[in-house]
C-alpha cells in the first residue's frame, strides 16, 4: 500500500494515491456514461414514444447482472481484479463507440439498443463487484466507511454533471456527440487502472466455483445482519430507482418541460445525492447507523411521493433533491455495512451477492413500473411504489434487533 498522509473528515480515504487514482477515473468514466445515458433515455422517449421501451432498456442493461454477478464475484476472489476491470472497461468503451456509430449511420433501432445494453451488462457483471472489492481494499478498515461514501459522491456527482453535459451537447451539437464523450470518458479509468497498485486476491486454492459461490451464499444467510441488508437493497433499488428511469416521462408528459426539464430534474436528484454522500462521509462510523438507515429511507420515499403529486418543475426539482439526499445516505450505509461484516477472504463474493441484490432490484423494477405507467401514469405508480418502500423499510427495521444496533 503507497504512502498515506492524514486528511479531514470524510476526506480520509483520499489519503490513499491508489484510491485516489481509481476515484478520479471513476469519476470521469462516470461523467461519461450519464452523458450517454440521459440522451439514451431522451432518445427512446421521443422516438419510440411508448414508455415501456424505456423500461425494456433498463431491464436488458441489468439482465446479465442478474444472470452473472455471482460469477464475477467469485472471480474476483479467485483471479487478476486489475486484468478482469481493464478487459471490461475496453469493452464497454467499444460498445459505447459502435452505439454512436449506429447513431450516426442512421442504424440505431430498438433491437441494437437493447442488444448493446446486453453486452454492456455483460461485462459490467464482472467488474462491478470487482470493482467494490478492489475500493475498500485500497484503504484501511478505519477508512471503508470513507471510501464507500467517497464512491457514493464520484458516482452521483458524475450523475449531476453528466446531465448537464448532455443538455448542452443536445441542444447545440446533436445526440452524438453524448455517445463519443462517454466512450472516450472510458480512457480515464484505463489509465488509473494501469498506475495503482492492487493485491492480488486469495486465488481460492484448489476450491471449486461452485463450493466458492456456495461458501459466500452461505456466509450471508448465516449473518443476520447481512441478510437483512441484501433485503433492503433488493426492495429498495426495486421500489425506489424506476425513479430515475421514467423521469423522462415525468418532465416530458406530465410537467411538459422538455429535454431541459429532464436534465434539471435529474441534476437535481444528483445535487441532493452529492450532499447525501458527503453527510454520510462525515459522520464516519458512529452508532445508530441502523435508525438512520430506515430514517433514510422513509424520507425519501416522502419525498419522492410529493414530487409525483407536484405539477410544478421548481417545487418537483427541490423535492427530488431532497430525494437523491436521503436516497444515498440510506444506501451508503448499506454497504458500509456490507462491507465491514464481509471478512476479506469473502469479500468479492458478499459484494457480489448485496450487488446482485441491488442491482437485480432496478430492472425488475423498471421492467414492471413500464407496464404499469401506461394504463396508470407515472406519477401514480412511482407514488405507489414509493409508500411501499416506506412500509417495508420500516417493518424490516422493525422486526431486527440487530440493525437497529448497528
Amino acid at each position: 500500500m503507497s504512502g498515506r498522509r492524514a486528511l479531514p473528515g470524510f476526506l480520509g480515504a483520499f489519503a490513499s494515491r491508489n484510491y485516489r487514482l481509481l476515484w478520479i477515473g471513476a469519476f470521469l468514466s462516470s461523467v461519461g456514461s450519464w452523458t450517454q445515458d440521459v440522451a439514451l433515455n431522451w432518445l427512446i422517449h421521443t422516438r419510440f414514444v411508448d414508455p415501456r421501451y424505456l423500461g425494456y432498456r433498463s431491464f436488458a442493461a441489468e439482465l446479465p447482472l442478474i444472470a452473472f454477478m455471482l460469477l464475477g464475484g467469485a472471480a474476483a476472489d479467485r483471479t487478476d481484479r486489475r486484468r478482469i476491470l481493464l478487459v471490461s472497461q475496453v469493452l464497454q468503451m467499444s460498445f459505447a463507440a459502435t452505439l454512436g456509430l449506429l447513431y450516426v449511420t442512421g442504424h440505431l433501432g430498438v433491437a441494437a439498443i437493447l442488444g448493446l445494453a446486453i453486452l454492456t451488462g455483460l461485462a459490467q457483471s464482472q467488474s462491478a463487484p470487482t470493482y467494490q472489492a478492489v475500493i475498500t481494499s485500497l484503504v484501511p478498515p478505519p477508512q471503508i466507511q470513507s471510501a464507500v461514501a467517497l464512491n457514493s459522491l464520484q458516482f452521483n456527482l458524475s450523475r449531476a454533471i453528466g446531465p448537464v453535459i448532455a443538455a448542452l451537447l443536445l441542444a447545440g451539437a446533436g445526440t452524438g456527440w453524448c455517445f463519443a464523450v462517454n466512450a472516450g470518458s472510458f480512457l480515464a479509468v484505463i489509465v488509473a487502472l494501469w498506475r495503482i497498485e492492487i493485491a492480488s486476491p486469495g486465488l481460492g486454492g484448489k476450491e471449486s466455483l461452485a463450493r466458492s459461490l456456495a461458501a459466500g451464499l452461505r456466509h450471508v444467510r448465516e449473518n443476520h445482519v447481512l441478510a437483512v441488508l441484501v433485503a433492503l437493497a433488493a426492495a429498495g433499488s426495486f421500489l425506489a430507482y424506476p425513479l430515475l428511469t421514467f423521469l423522462p416521462v415525468i418532465a416530458g408528459d406530465v410537467l411538459r418541460t422538455g429535454a431541459a426539464g429532464y436534465s434539471q430534474l435529474l441534476s437535481s436528484f444528483g445535487v441532493g445525492a452529492i450532499v447525501g454522500a458527503v453527510v454520510t462521509a462525515q459522520r464516519g462510523h458512529v452508532p445508530g447507523r441502523g435508525r438512520i438507515l430506515n430514517g433514510a429511507f422513509v424520507l425519501y420515499g416522502l419525498a419522492t411521493l410529493g414530487a409525483m403529486v407536484s405539477r410544478r418543475q421548481g417545487l418537483s426539482m427541490a423535492l427530488l433533491c431532497a430525494a437523491g439526499f436521503f436516497l444515498v445516505c440510506a444506501f451508503s450505509i448499506v454497504n458500509s455495512l456490507v462491507q465491514e461484516n464481509a471478512p476479506d477472504e469473502l469479500r468479492g463474493r458478499v459484494v457480489s451477492i448485496y450487488g446482485l441484490a441491488f442491482r437485480g432490484g432496478m430492472p425488475l423494477g423498471s421492467l414492471v413500473a413500464g407496464f404499469l405507467v401506461g394504463p396508470f401514469g407515472a406519477p401514480a405508480v412511482i407514488g405507489s411504489f414509493s409508500a411501499l418502500l416506506v412500509v417495508l423499510s420500516a417493518t424490516l427495521f422493525a422486526r431486527s434487533a440487530r440493525l437497529r444496533l448497528a
